[in-house]
């Protein structure tokens, strides 16, 4: 038993939470998409701006509407993740769909957003595993 005789009597609060293993990955793992999307999003902004590669002006209209769509929207679902917000991941997965969907729609222009594209590709696969764990965990 606790220090405290009744169980109604313990401290409520962070330590009082038990999370399990596998939760407590999935919340790390929330953790490191979201910064990904984060530092994605600073990239399309640095775009943008004209701190890397071409410059924003230069690019199509169609290739300057998906940079400014995606660094706002990579920076939203990065936040949502960080925070752990219950539609945090659900944003995320359609961001990727789009960015996907964009990666092949406007190849030409796509540049280094191919590789990042296949990063979160990476990241996908892991929530997947993941995720799955954490199922596994509350119904045991």
């Amino acid at each position: 038993m606790s220090l405290y005789e009744d169980p109604l009597d313990e401290a409520i609060g962070r330590d009082s939470v038990k999370i399990k293993p596998w939760r407590q990955k999935l919340i790390y793992f929330h953790r490191i998409a979201g910064g990904f999307m984060m530092v994605k999003g600073l990239i399309g902004f640095a775009i943008i701006c004209g701190f890397v590669g071409a410059p924003f002006l230069s690019l199509p209209m169609e290739g300057r509407i998906s940079t400014v769509f995606f660094a706002v929207i990579d920076i939203v679902s990065g936040v949502a993740l960080w925070l752990g917000s219950a539609w945090g991941a659900t944003l995320w997965l359609l961001v990727v769909a789009a960015q996907i969907s964009a990666d092949i729609v406007f190849a030409e222009i796509a540049g280094v957003m191919v590789l990042l594209t296949l990063i979160e590709l990476m990241l996908v696969a892991a929530y997947v595993l993941v995720r799955f764990k954490v199922y596994e965990e509350d119904n045991q």
